[in-house]
């Protein structure tokens, strides 16, 4: 009897308990994932205000990442101060990252997520005390919604400015700077990181360097594949104050073919461009920088040859050519380099000739200068439009250095010509329509859309319309994303019909911004997952996502677009 008494007392007062709480609103919108909190924590209260002297405490990160919107980044850095609850992965010296999450108290509750975040100083990890459980850190860095659930650092844009109170470097380097950089005096590690540590970020040293050192560990040996290694070397070949050696061609400037192979402990002298590398990575330049020496010895003992010849069936890359001119050979018989346009400084009509870089991958890091160049077989340029950035062509010409800069001198010319670039020529055509499949037009991720010319002439003009998030692609859901106000003009010499747009879906959410979509001719109809602009009739159209929603349902993502012109 007493227990039944008992039983009902306690469940009279658990029901009173929860009745007297049931009007008390929660501080702060209870996170949908569990990387952001496992229990909640009603009476957790958002603090700070995301700035150095005063950060984000875990709760008012997760909730300003929410704010943002599906899988937009916070478009400052931000400081995010709490105690390490867990540590998915501690930083190593193979990536230089680390991926845990902090909370306010150390707890499971209201936990933050700190991906892939760079060690103290905001370099990667090669020495330093690692951080544990308990540990208090502030975290500096780009944020975002990850997927619309999942609040957490952007990789690589945010990395550990104290742990424990201590910031810099983590005890950085304990070494001496030696050096001047020549093949007389070459850098010691620790002089080569401060050199280049007084480059701007992604900024590439404009003359080569010579560092010597010992090998400390490798990351990939050379290979046959690639023909470039890329290892760590230090003073005493220990992981104490590195230097990495990223994609270092072999033994005479030259691809790896065969011969001796690298391993920890050997001495070794580099020689090549070196680059601060998104301005927390000191580096040698990919391909750009080569073995010198190697146990002292300069040459292969089983070689490494040029991959290409030179010659217009087996043309030069542009890295192979500025290892000819660095190398002060020179040439003094035309030679074939092949490219892609990264910079145009001039087409003169006038003169017929042009001014411009190519480069291996269509940046204007490691460029080659075509100066006064002329146009297919040696015809003087007619027109201004004749190339442009993005271009693939063969130059055929005589390579030397002009003061520091390497260049083809005056009288070169085009051997082959290949409209291109990023985005440009693709698109099947069948019938009276053109499909463009945005995974399939060689966009890089995240990249930001400007024009976009299809195998038939059409462009696909992007523009923001005064938003700060322009229209990019992504390669998570392979498809073209528009944010509220970004447009696309369409034109074509052709009278288009209708424009089609198959919008990507994610589980239940459909990319279709509500079908909130504007078009300056046409009508437009939104069903699920597409999106058809019709009755257009005219040679150009404007498509807008006009939306004045937030987040996921605001945003146009378009995998494919089926442009039909009218017969």
């Amino acid at each position: 009897m007493k227990k039944i008494l008992f039983l009902m007392i306690a469940l009279a007062t658990a029901t009173l308990t929860f009745t007297s709480c049931e009007d008390v609103p929660a501080p702060y919108d209870i996170p949908t994932s569990d990387d952001s909190s496992d229990d909640g924590g009603s009476d957790a209260v958002a603090e700070g205000d995301g700035t150095l002297a005063n950060p984000f405490n875990c709760v008012a990160a997760n909730e300003y990442a929410e704010s943002l919107g599906d899988d937009v980044e916070s478009e400052t850095e931000v400081y995010i101060k709490g105690k390490i609850a867990s540590i998915t992965e501690n930083y190593t010296t193979t990536y230089g990252n680390a991926t845990f999450y902090i909370s306010d108290d150390g707890s499971s509750s209201n936990r933050f997520y700190v991906y892939r975040a760079y060690y103290l100083g905001n370099v990667k990890y090669t020495s330093g005390t690692l951080p544990a459980v308990g540990d208090e850190v502030i975290i500096c860095g780009k944020i975002v919604n990850y997927g619309g659930n999942t609040p957490e650092t952007v990789q690589n844009s945010a990395y550990l400015y104290s742990l424990n109170g201590e910031t810099g470097d983590g005890g950085g380097s304990t070494g001496e700077a030696t050096g001047s950089g020549t093949l007389e005096d070459p850098y010691n590690s620790v002089a080569a990181n401060a050199y280049i540590a007084t480059l701007g970020a992604n900024e590439e040293s404009p003359n080569d360097i010579y560092v010597k050192g010992k090998i400390a560990s490798i990351t990939e040996e050379y290979n046959t594949t690639y023909g470039n290694a890329t290892f760590y070397i230090s003073d005493d070949g220990t992981a104490t104050d590195q230097f990495y050696v990223f994609r270092a061609l072999y033994l005479g400037n030259v691809k790896y073919t065969g011969g001796t192979q690298i391993k920890v402990g050997d001495d070794v002298i580099i020689c090549g461009k070196v680059i601060n590398y998104y301005g927390n990575t000191p580096e040698t330049s990919a391909n750009n920088a080569y073995l010198y020496s190697l146990n002292g010895a300069t040459e292969s003992t089983g070689g490494g040859t040029s991959a290409n010849e030179g010659t217009a069936e087996s043309p030069y890359t542009v890295a192979e050519a500025l290892a000819i001119i660095n190398a002060g050979t020179y040439t003094s018989e035309n030679v074939y380099v092949s490219g892609i346009i990264s910079q145009i400084d001039e087409i003169s009509t006038s003169y017929g000739n042009a001014t411009y870089y190519i480069s291996d991958d269509g940046t204007t890091t490691s460029q080659l200068e075509v100066y006064r160049g002329y146009y297919l077989d040696g015809e003087k340029f007619t027109a201004e439009d004749q190339i442009k950035v993005g271009d693939k062509v063969v130059v055929c010409g005589v390579l030397t250095m002009y003061g520091s800069t390497p260049e083809f001198t005056t009288g070169s010319s085009i051997y082959s010509h290949t409209s291109g670039g990023s985005g440009t020529g693709g698109g099947e055509v069948s019938g009276n329509s053109i499909t463009m499949v945005a995974s399939e037009m060689g966009f890089a991720n995240q990249e930001a859309l400007t024009t976009v010319t299809l195998s038939d002439g059409t462009t696909l003009t992007f523009d923001g319309g005064g938003n700060s998030n322009g229209p990019k692609y992504y390669d998570s859901g392979t498809s073209i994303r528009m944010y509220p106000n970004n447009y696309v003009t369409i034109t074509s010499s052709k009278t288009i019909s209708q424009v089609v747009f198959n919008c990507y879906v994610n589980g239940s959410t459909i990319y279709n911004a509500s079908g909130d979509i504007s078009a300056t001719s046409g009508t437009t109809t939104t069903a699920d997952a597409v999106v058809t602009v019709s009755g257009v009739n005219a040679n150009t159209t404007t498509i807008t996502d006009v939306s004045t929603t937030t987040g996921a349902p605001s945003q146009l993502r378009f995998q494919s677009l089926v442009i039909t012109y009218a017969e």
